[in-house]
């Protein structure tokens, strides 16, 4: 299923991670399970590779559902003003569900391996 929506502000926690996430709105049409995907993200006719996230963020303790990508080929400099630009997401594959991890370091292991296996998908 592909969507159209636009960036949000975050908070910043994915960058601090190493894997800098672009917010988006939640689109009004969307009918997404929780979980991790692999995503083909669209900015301005160009494609990129995505490691995208729907859903609560049980390690921060937030029950709000939120929709994030991080753009695994994407040159950071080049995505810094994405005000007002359309964003298009198309959901590749499930690669798995939501979790609560016990600390940072496990998360962004997960988040590394999650890269990796989308890499291998795509």
């Amino acid at each position: 299923m592909n969507y159209k929506t636009k960036q949000i502000k975050g908070k910043g926690r994915g960058k601090l991670l190493g894997f800098p996430t672009i917010n988006l709105e939640i689109p009004s049409d969307f009918h997404e399970e929780e979980g991790i995907y692999a995503a083909m993200v669209v900015i301005d006719r160009n494609v990129y590779k995505g490691a995208l996230h729907y859903g609560p963020v049980p390690t921060f303790n937030e029950k709000e559902k939120s929709l994030e990508v991080y753009l695994i080929d994407a040159d950071e400099k080049g995505l810094i003003n994405l005000k007002g630009k359309l964003i298009q997401v198309g959901f590749i594959k499930k690669i798995r569900d939501i979790k609560k991890f016990s600390n940072l370091q496990e998360l962004s292991l997960q988040i590394a391996w999650d890269v990796e296996m989308i890499n291998s998908i795509m």
